[in-house]
């Protein structure tokens, strides 16, 4: 029985690893877009943590949602 058990909190573990790893990539993903989209715009301190989440991806994939 703990066997089974621990098998199935393995596989959920990873399967939270992956969707959070996903999210995050996606929001990176909304986070150069609006970088892109933006670029016309006078420069503001949103814009340049913007910029810093381009090389630090928890901070871009945050920022992609918001």
């Amino acid at each position: 029985m703990s066997q089974k058990l621990d098998d199935i909190l393995a596989i959920g573990t990873v399967a939270g690893f992956f969707t959070v790893g996903a999210a995050l990539a996606l929001g990176w993903i909304f986070n150069v877009m609006a970088i892109w989209h933006s670029i016309d715009n006078p420069i503001t301190a949103k814009f340049i943590l913007r910029c810093i989440g381009i090389f630090v991806l928890p901070i871009g994939g945050i920022l992609g949602y918001l």
